[in-house]
């Protein structure tokens, strides 16, 4: 074959036909690369509530061999396994764009009814976990749910045709991690029920079964709004700075854009290199900050998309999250009173722990939903899951919300990942690893390469959290 567009006709050729050359493997990892880059775009930008209808499919057809059928028998017949993984993941995305499409555009039009009058739904979302008062907490969060049930719909049938895509493209449950993350929960229970039954009393509250904590209630509890005086909003953009500057993370490699728009969603999420941040208030924004932040550097200075382990944004991100919880850390950095440290690590603990089992919950009803599982046995199963891990009353109707089994199991593994990481830096260069030169360098190995020592078991993250809830 003789240039590049006699390589990028071939890419276009059925399945049984002439199969790839090297040079034609090579061009097809920068479609794959250009394409994910194009989603990442447009998923950042509904986010961010800059478009309210994102252009998904227009994304795959401008670069269809990257997510065909044939492009991963291709691939496979060459030994190209990982690749051909990838071309067949985003050719389950392909499948469920247009649902996606739909569903995003009814999220960024949906109104809240709310107690003080109507609201966009994301003004409604972001302000749940603040509302004090437990009866207008209640009536806010009925009224966000049922402006979310216009998107429904869209959801699950994207969810529904992402998993029968993946199952054809030979793209099936990791099983034997579902069964780690079971255990995780095993693990975790007593810590999280003893810790959240602390905190909810002092608020009049208990968990479930004795209980009648509800999803609401819970976030606000983990919002921990009693705190808010260490961490005011105007010191965030410092804070991040002086916080990695020492690991030489350079924030001008990627775009941080937290201007204010009612349709932006709640809270730090990454897209790629970009992070769109709505801020709700204390330890959630500076928390969440640092993990949207370390999965955008991770993305910008990692390997490129068809050669990146999903893991290892969350791995930074999770590291970098886990400082609010070292005690050391909280004392140098944000200047908390020793007195206050036990406390304040601890909370910041049973938050991190919240996501982790909700996520592990997660993982096997998404994980039931690719072999099958549908209607109304998946809502009831996704409830029940979710009530037991969070120890709350959890709405019906938020299952298909849920139903993305691999980012789901990459988040768990990259918060394993870190944890695994955080111990070998303590080893090699003591407690205040944060603070050492170092630290730099191992950190941009690590992300460089996208290596773990050896793939940790999902429960290693929340062994260490249940340490820092003793």
């Amino acid at each position: 074959m003789s240039g590049t567009g006699d390589r990028a006709g071939a890419l276009l050729r059925p399945a049984g036909v002439e199969a790839m050359d090297t040079a034609e493997v090579e061009l097809l990892r920068t479609e794959v690369d250009a394409l994910q880059g194009a989603l990442d775009l447009a998923r950042y930008r509904h986010v961010a509530g800059i478009e309210p209808a994102p252009e998904l499919v227009a994304c795959f057809e401008a670069r269809p061999a990257a997510a065909r059928r044939s492009t991963v028998e291709q691939l496979r017949s060459r030994g190209e396994a990982d690749l051909a993984d990838r071309v067949a993941a985003l050719r389950a995305e392909w499948a469920s764009a247009a649902e996606e499409e739909a569903w995003r555009a009814a999220d960024s039009t949906a109104v809240a009814r709310a107690p003080d009058g109507p609201v966009p739904l994301a003004t409604a979302l972001a302000r749940l976990p603040r509302e004090p008062g437990r009866e207008r907490r209640r009536l806010l969060a009925r009224a966000a749910h049922e402006a979310l049930a216009a998107a429904a719909p869209h959801r699950e049938a994207a969810a529904e045709q992402r998993a029968r895509a993946r199952a054809e493209g030979g793209l099936l449950p990791a099983w034997e991690r579902v069964v780690e993350a079971d255990a995780l929960l095993s693990d975790t229970d007593a810590a999280w029920r003893d810790v959240l039954g602390w905190l909810a009393r002092r608020a009049g509250l208990a968990p479930r079964p004795a209980g009648d904590l509800a999803r609401a209630d819970l976030l606000h509890l983990l919002a921990l709004p009693e705190w808010d005086g260490l961490f005011p909003p105007g010191m965030l953009p410092l804070f991040l700075r002086e916080t990695l500057a020492p690991l030489r993370l350079d924030l001008s490699r990627i775009r941080v854009d937290d201007d204010e728009r009612p349709s932006r969603w709640p809270g730090a999420h990454a897209f790629g290199a970009r992070v769109t941040v709505r801020r709700q208030g204390g330890a959630a924004d500076w928390e969440g900050l640092l993990d949207a932040v370390g999965r955008a550097l991770a993305a910008a200075l990692g390997p490129p998309a068809h050669a990146r382990d999903p893991a290892l944004s969350f791995t930074l991100g999770e590291l970098l999250a886990g400082l609010l919880r070292d005690r050391g850390f909280l004392a140098r950095r944000l200047g908390v009173d020793a007195g206050h440290l036990p406390d304040l690590s601890r909370l910041l603990a049973l938050r991190r722990l919240s996501g982790l089992r909700l996520r592990a919950a997660s993982l096997r009803v998404a994980s039931e939903v690719e072999r099958g599982t549908s209607g109304a046995a998946w809502h009831e199963a996704h409830r029940e899951a979710m009530g037991l891990a969070a120890l709350a009353e959890w709405p019906a109707g938020l299952a298909a919300r849920d139903a993305d089994a691999p980012a789901l199991l990459a988040a768990l593994r990259g918060a394993a990942r870190a944890e695994q990481l955080r111990s070998a830096l303590v080893e090699r260069l003591d407690e205040d690893w944060w603070r050492n030169p170092r630290a730099a360098e191992a950190l941009a190995g690590i992300v460089a390469g996208g290596a773990a020592e050896a793939e940790p078991a999902l429960g290693l993250a929340g062994a260490a959290l249940v340490r820092t809830l003793g």
